[in-house]
């Protein structure tokens, strides 16, 4: 009977040391000391300081900023419209997707051949910026593609057996090329070109004077146009914006110094600059903190702008309000592959600061090793600016000349307080 009372006693003993210690330790989580060594960001769900989160959010659906659908001699033309975009592309996005997954082996096109793709029945899309067709499969769902070229321009065309064949013109040559798939007209084209209701649309080379003063690939859609105004602001002006950065960069807020470039936060070796005017530098000594998929240390441009694409979806996703991201190029250097990215307000591209660009990643060694982010937000205030026909503007506008022959809207940001679109030759 003594021992039991011993070991009850003796039970309670090491209770009672256990919860003193406990409140101890609540005690001086609590003091300033600790509060600004950022240690208790090592027990936040979800954080891990010393590197990437093993989830990352969803990025947004990859959209083109042009589509045209070609169908018993007319076409449909869709552009800067980004609710009819998400729309129509839902339907015909997947198929370009297994279409890449499924394609064969590619054979060269000339440009009247690829011109004649274009008006034959079948789905033409523009994305604005040169992506690795690779990558764009992936985006779309689809499987493993085994092409090793990245365009812009991509289309879906039947050929007079039911046939239908994936054409495109390259980044890398500016050539056109073509190759075969499994898919067919009837079963896997048709169905969606049915649901799709012509409007008049027509390219460039389709007209003879258009065509001696505009990129032959131009959509033409005739009309005046509105274009939505909208309100530019820095996200990083705020704590909430600059707390939210480097939350999704995975940085300790807590543990950074100001320095004549502006606030630096350390991980290590490794270094995030974030500047007075919202731009945000990052460089690693070491290499590791954002790893890219690689075989040996090596990336395809493929791998390069998807893990480029994931980090900036989840750097920036947040903060820039109606904006979007786009994939303007991938760029391979000695050793590492430059991925940079744009902005896009329904459809038309930010043309932004005296770069363009509003991202630019560097890929070495499987790892992202350097990157710079122009963060702005975009809001839509409500108001249109009314434009003219490009038909009308392509015969008004001075700046057309042999070199700039592709006629866009676009926006401009040099960092004021509104950004109005306007028709820009580029």
């Amino acid at each position: 009977m003594r021992d039991k009372r011993r070991r009850a006693v003796e039970w309670g003993k090491n209770l009672l040391i256990v919860l003193l210690t406990l409140s101890a330790l609540l005690l001086l989580s609590q003091t300033p000391l600790v509060q600004d060594s950022g240690l208790t960001e090592l027990f936040r769900p979800g954080s891990s300081p010393g590197g990437a989160s093993a989830e990352l959010p969803q990025a947004e659906p990859i959209l083109p900023v042009q589509l045209a659908v070609y169908l018993d001699g007319e076409r449909c033309g869709l552009q800067y419209d980004g609710a009819r975009m998400e729309e129509l592309f839902s339907s015909f996005g997947p198929l370009l997707g297994e279409a890449l997954t499924g394609a064969g082996t590619p054979s060269a096109l000339s440009e009247a051949e690829w011109r004649g793709c274009l008006q034959r029945p079948g789905v033409y899309f523009d994305f604005s910026g040169n992506i690795p067709l690779a990558a764009l499969a992936r985006w779309l769902g689809g499987g493993l593609c085994t092409i090793e070229d990245s365009a812009r321009r991509v289309a879906l065309s039947a050929e007079t057996d039911g046939h239908i064949v994936l054409c495109w013109q390259s980044a890398g040559d500016d050539g056109f090329y073509t190759c075969p798939t499994t898919l067919s007209r009837t079963l896997h084209l048709d169905p969606l070109m049915e649901a799709v209701s012509p409007n008049g649309a027509y390219f460039a080379f389709e007209n003879p004077e258009l065509s001696q003063i505009l990129e032959p690939c131009t959509l033409i859609i005739e009309g005046e146009r509105s274009g939505a105004q909208y309100t530019a602001s820095a996200p990083l002006s705020t704590a909430a914006g600059i707390e939210a950065l480097l939350d999704a960069l995975s940085f300790n807020s807590r543990n950074h110094a100001p320095s004549s470039r502006g606030e630096v936060y350390p991980d290590g070796s490794d270094r995030l600059v974030l500047r007075d005017n919202g731009t945000v530098v990052y460089h690693a000594a070491q290499g590791e903190k954002y790893p890219v998929e690689n075989r040996n240390g090596v990336s395809t441009a493929a791998q390069a702008a998807d893990g480029a694409r994931a980090l900036a979806e989840r750097a920036m996703g947040a903060l820039i309000g109606d904006a979007r991201l786009y994939l303007l190029s991938v760029q391979e250097e000695e050793d590492s592959w430059r991925v940079r990215f744009g902005y896009r307000l329904e459809g038309s591209a930010v043309y932004l600061y005296d770069e363009g660009w509003a991202a630019e990643f560097l890929v070495q060694g499987g790892y992202i090793t350097d990157f710079t982010l122009h963060l702005r937000s975009y809001t839509a205030d409500g108001n249109h600016t009314l434009l003219l026909p490009i038909d009308k503007a392509a015969a008004m506008l001075p700046d057309l000349t042999r070199e700039k022959r592709e006629l866009v809207i676009q926006y401009r940001d040099s960092g004021g307080q509104t950004v109005i679109p306007g028709w820009e030759a580029v």
